[in-house]
């Protein structure tokens, strides 16, 4: 059995939410010269913290990293002894264009004023949790527009959706707001019969050709494809065939971006797999027919040491079911953590009858079940996938931080905080603090074609940066332990980032 992730019937039509209240700014104004002083570096490549480091930034770059005092008169300087010196974190799978909890196209007044308090406070919450640059897999133009609208904001990269005609997500949207979502559909020949091209569409702009071509024009990194028949009971949409899938690759390679696929189950990352796909955007939490209560099992053994061995990189996504089961947990709003990353009137709307709208369906489709019971369900299948991650750590196989936030409909997933919480969910997992580190910062950045700019704080890199008041190859917690965060070389009080400031 699949696990649910969400409801198809959870968004109707495609609003303007993200358009609301969009702000003009520069995010790219010239810092002044800044000194880091006595400041210990935790990097990837280092194999301990250089300590007692004194590193200069110019601009937005860091210029210098020395272990004798610099001579820079006209900079700031911070004393930082005592202090980690970090790359900021890349979470690599997010979607901006959706506010975790609300639902989407809806015309509400006071709807509508909750989208646009969210949409001022989602990019200051993931720099909140140190998030300094996203990686967007299938955003809406509009909700990326307003992201990148904001004064302060991660640097964000995108991904565009090579999506099958009526199938995941387009089977999630009524059929008159389809092709308004996806105009970039590709059209499958071996599903024509039940899913045929819509009267007046062109046929030769529905090629995986053509659809990738029009994501490499508009600056993506990467062509997402969506290997998902169905949630739950479902297995009824549409899939793209294997030579379908391949003419996508082969479009993908011509263009020079990363194909990722979307996929969960072992059936559907099977297909994923023999391609193979550069990035699994999901860890294996569906093991279906070989699901177990404990262990792995050969088959599901067998198939994870074919992604190491096909170097695949994936993104656990640890957080995707418990993001699930988080709306069934009385304690959730409580979480004195959501006040930093929630605008205050939406934190207080998702306490409401009407903010427990997702809730709703959800035990509709699991038939009424007792709250504990659902919550029960998703974590169960999420263990799962710990013991796929387990099992790729143990085999070394490095691994990319991608939160999936939101991954559903639900307030259970807000964004920063759940990057961090995506990072103690693989501790949990056993995956070491210094893989931890590493899929966070450079393992992304290579992933993804960025390591010029990031990844690692050496001089050259830009001074997207953190500074940690605990060392994070001693506890996964020092990631919520940041005293300032440094973007594109200016200081910021991580407080002033606050929902609640």
């Amino acid at each position: 059995m699949r696990a649910q992730m969400w409801n198809g019937k959870w968004v109707t039509k495609l609003g303007a939410f993200a358009s609301a209240s969009v702000l003009l700014c520069s995010q790219s104004a010239v810092a002044e010269d800044l000194l880091l002083q006595n400041v210990a570096i935790v990097s990837p490549e280092l194999r301990e913290p250089a300590r007692n480091r004194h590193v200069l930034i110019r601009g937005e770059r860091i210029v210098q990293i020395s272990a004798k005092a610099l001579a820079a008169p006209n900079a700031k300087r911070i004393d930082a002894r005592g202090l980690y010196l970090t790359p900021g974190v890349m979470d690599s799978h997010v979607h901006v264009s959706t506010p975790p909890g609300l639902p989407l196209g809806a015309d509400d007044p006071t709807l509508v004023a909750l989208n646009a308090a969210y949409v001022r406070q989602q990019p200051r919450s993931y720099l909140y949790f140190g998030v300094t640059q996203v990686i967007d897999l299938a955003g809406v133009a509009e909700g990326v527009a307003a992201f990148e609208a904001q004064p302060l904001r991660p640097d964000l990269f995108r991904c565009g959706a090579a999506v099958v005609l009526n199938g995941y997500p387009m089977a999630l949207f009524d059929t008159s707001v389809r092709l308004r979502v996806f105009p970039d559909y590709v059209f499958e020949p071996a599903n024509a019969a039940a899913h045929p091209l819509p009267a007046g569409e062109d046929p030769a702009k529905h090629t995986p050709e053509a659809v990738v071509e029009a994501i490499a024009a508009r600056g993506a990194r990467c062509v997402k494809v969506f290997i998902e028949d169905g949630f739950g009971e479902r297995s009824d949409w549409p899939l793209m065939s294997t030579a379908t899938l391949k003419r996508v690759q082969a479009a993908a390679r011509k263009h020079h971006l990363l194909l990722v696929a979307h996929a969960n189950a072992i059936d559907m990352q099977r297909m994923a797999v023999a391609l193979p796909v550069d990035v699994l955007a999901h860890g294996l939490w569906n093991w279906n027919e070989y699901r177990a209560k404990e262990g792995v099992p050969e088959a599901i053994a067998q198939h994870l040491r074919l992604i190491h061995t096909r170097k695949i990189g994936l993104q656990p996504t640890l957080r995707v079911l418990p993001g699930i089961a988080d709306l069934f947990r009385a304690d959730t709003l409580q979480d004195p953590v959501y006040a930093k990353v929630v605008p205050p009137a939406l934190l207080a709307w998702y306490g409401s009858e009407a903010g427990q709208w997702f809730k709703r369906e959800m035990q509709r489709d699991f038939g009424g079940a007792p709250d504990a019971k659902i919550a029960q369900v998703n974590l169960s299948t999420n263990d799962q996938n710990m013991r796929s991650v387990r099992f790729l750590n143990k085999l070394g196989h490095p691994l990319l931080l991608g939160s999936d936030t939101p991954s559903a409909p639900t307030y259970g997933n807000q964004p920063g905080y759940d990057t961090y919480r995506e990072m103690r969910s693989m501790a949990q997992a056993g995956v070491p603090l210094r893989a931890i580190l590493e899929a966070a910062t450079l393992n992304n950045a290579r992933q993804f074609g960025l390591e010029k700019d990031y990844g690692t704080v050496e001089a050259g890199k830009i001074a997207n940066l953190l500074l940690l008041k605990t060392n994070p190859l001693e506890s996964v917690q020092a990631w919520a332990d940041i005293e300032r965060v440094i973007l594109h070389g200016r200081v910021i009080e991580r407080e002033t980032l606050a929902a609640d400031h």
